[in-house]
């Protein structure tokens, strides 16, 4: 039960992230060195991990076990070093800090690289919804002013003056309109084509990856 609930704990703390306190005081002097080595490496930390958790139990006079985490991190690395674990760290655009044992590597960066181009792909999609997004709000902010100025026009007690103002203004306006609403179709093509990507690569990998 005491080595689950520091595994548990350093799990929650994020699989690859930068910047978390990696143990408290209990589990400083609990002092599961193997338990803590192993969830390490079963996520892919790097070696230098261990410096962290240096870092952190010195606050308490506690110093970790080198031997016991490094041998607990060996025994976690092939539960990280897989095919199937590559393919979700590469489509998830996460980093892999080259800690896979030479025998295991091959199969974990296949993965990773295949992975990689659904991530890829997959950010095309995000970035062409964001592009799609931004063009429909500029679309209707000019339409909203457009509409504004075209009633403003009718007003009987407008000078010669600011009726070619406001003809002007509208003018501009439906330019504006104009170019979002060529670059909405656009991006609504360029996010066509992603996602069509994205099903390509999804009805390629499945066989091998499962559905994701």
């Amino acid at each position: 039960m005491r080595k689950f609930g520091i595994l548990a704990a350093v799990v929650a703390c994020g699989a690859l992230v930068a910047g978390c306190e990696t143990l408290n005081e209990d589990q400083c002097r609990a002092g599961d060195w193997e338990g803590i080595g192993y969830t390490d490496g079963a996520n892919g930390r790097q070696p230098d991990r261990y410096g962290d958790h240096v870092k952190a139990c010195t606050k308490f006079q506690i110093m970790p076990d080198q031997a016991s985490y490094m041998r607990g991190r060996q025994r976690g690395l092939p539960v990280y070093c897989t095919l199937d674990r590559g393919f979700s760290e590469g489509r998830q655009g996460r980093t892999y800090h080259g800690v896979c044992p030479a025998p295991l590597e091959r199969d974990f960066v296949t993965g990773y690289d295949d992975g990689r181009v659904v991530y890829d792909a997959q950010q095309r999609v995000d970035r062409a919804d964001s592009d799609i997004s931004s063009a429909q709000s500029r679309w209707d902010e000019a339409d909203r002013k457009l509409r504004n100025e075209e009633n403003r026009l009718v007003d009987p007690k407008l000078s010669d003056s600011d009726r070619a103002w406001i003809r002007e203004a509208i003018k501009r306006l439906r330019d504006d309109r104009r170019q979002a609403d060529e670059d909405l179709r656009e991006a609504r093509y360029r996010r066509d084509e992603a996602e069509r990507e994205v099903n390509q690569l999804r009805y390629r990998f499945s066989p091998r990856y499962g559905s994701w």
